[in-house]
């Protein structure tokens, strides 16, 4: 008898399996089928009511087509934005995880420093992109420059954040065991802070690429902002949509991801605090 309900069981708990799947993977459909519905109907929806120029509101169906004529042009353009916005972003979380380490260790840099760092985080980007065209011209370091410098901060503040949110009972109980400054770090502050650095690295990855695109259109005669500029300078407006949406669904999936993985290291950090 026990093994006949077991075996009348098991196709039920399956299809309980299966109905869970199919109902988790049409959430997410709808999560991404919603945006992108709602984009084309707002665009459309302006097409229409606007009554703008076609190089000024192209259709989206002309955007796409432009994706794949000039896919080649694009892609080798985006190549060079790819490595600006990751070599800004290395920089930014360098500095800025770096910082937020010194602070920790030496407290009093945190005063002599921090007021600095914020001054440099309020001056506009515009100013700052001519003072490093001016040092360094149209090269890849003056570029990188800019989105490190636009992306460190967040790194700072959330790093810091982080390492001070530690639990005092870890952190008592490690001083009570004589625990050296880095068995401290690598053990208990580091843990706490990996969930507010990784919500720093979902602003600044996903930022980096708008800023390299921008520090690319002023300064650049390479990458997606140049490819913005020479569309404006020939009324292009296809083109111009056709880089902005390539640049959304890339800052749009750095998202994605980094949110997915801060879910993932958020929980491994959840059981490394309960042990």
């Amino acid at each position: 008898m026990p093994s006949d309900m077991a075996l009348a069981e098991t196709p039920t708990m399956s299809e309980a399996k299966a109905s869970r799947l199919v109902s988790r993977l049409g959430l997410v459909t709808l999560r991404v089928i919603a945006p992108i519905g709602s984009v084309l109907l707002l665009w459309y929806l302006a097409i229409w009511f606007s009554g703008l120029p076609a190089f000024v509101i192209p259709r989206p169906e002309r955007v796409l087509d432009v994706l794949w004529v000039e896919h080649s042009f694009i892609f080798e353009n985006l190549l060079a934005t790819l490595e600006v916005s990751a070599i800004g972003f290395i920089w930014a979380n360098i500095a800025g995880i770096g910082l937020a380490v010194l602070f920790d260790v030496l407290p009093p840099t945190r005063h002599m420093l921090l007021p600095a760092a914020i001054t440099l985080r309020n001056v506009p980007y515009i100013a700052l992109i001519s003072v490093l065209m001016l040092a360094f011209g149209d090269s890849i370091l003056s570029k990188t420059a800019i989105v490190a410098l636009s992306g460190f901060f967040p790194v700072l503040v959330n790093t810091l954040q982080g390492l001070r949110s530690a639990d005092e009972v870890q952190l008592d109980r490690m001083r009570i065991l004589n625990a050296s400054w880095w068995q401290t770090f690598s053990q208990v502050r580091l843990p706490y802070a990996i969930p507010s650095i990784i919500s720093a690295q979902e602003i600044t990855g996903s930022g980096s690429i708008i800023v390299a695109i921008a520090a690319e259109w002023m300064i650049s005669s390479t990458g997606l902002g140049y490819v913005i500029n020479h569309a404006m300078q020939n009324y292009r407006g296809d083109e111009v949509y056709a880089v902005a949406l390539l640049a959304t669904g890339l800052s749009f999936v750095i998202y994605t991801f980094v949110h997915w993985l801060g879910r993932r290291l958020d929980w491994r950090t959840g059981d490394s605090r309960r042990s």
